[in-house]
């Protein structure tokens, strides 16, 4: 009877454990507003709060960008460490002659890294 308590407790207490690291945010995600309808590998994003996670794969980075639940770009990257940590999260556009936006870095606050794009 006790072994038998003993494995549902400890079942019980795994469990919890899984639940709580899966609602954890990975290490490599950041919250960004994208102030500008843009581009960002063919892709289309409205402007609007996003996601952003990335895996790292020297020496690039794939990136992912999610609004709400859903997945609505990857792009390929890298990260740079620029010595500096920023004050605020900023996104650097390229502008092209029809006004159209296109990333070309993230920054984020609190860090020296930066996500780059080649687009």
């Amino acid at each position: 009877m006790k072994l038998k308590k003993s494995l549902i407790v400890s079942i019980v207490a795994m469990g919890l454990i899984v639940v709580a690291g899966a609602a954890a945010k990975p290490k490599d995600s950041k919250d960004v507003v994208l102030h500008h309808d843009v581009t960002i590998a063919g892709s289309h994003l409205a402007s609007g709060n996003y996601n952003i996670q990335w895996q790292t794969h020297s020496p690039g980075a794939t990136v992912t960008f999610s609004h709400g639940s859903k997945v609505v770009a990857t792009a390929e990257g890298k990260v740079e460490n620029r010595g500096t940590k920023y004050g605020a999260n900023q996104v650097v556009y390229s502008e092209a002659g029809n006004g159209a936006h296109a990333i070309q870095e993230i920054r984020f606050r609190g860090s020296s890294e930066v996500l780059v794009f080649n687009e």
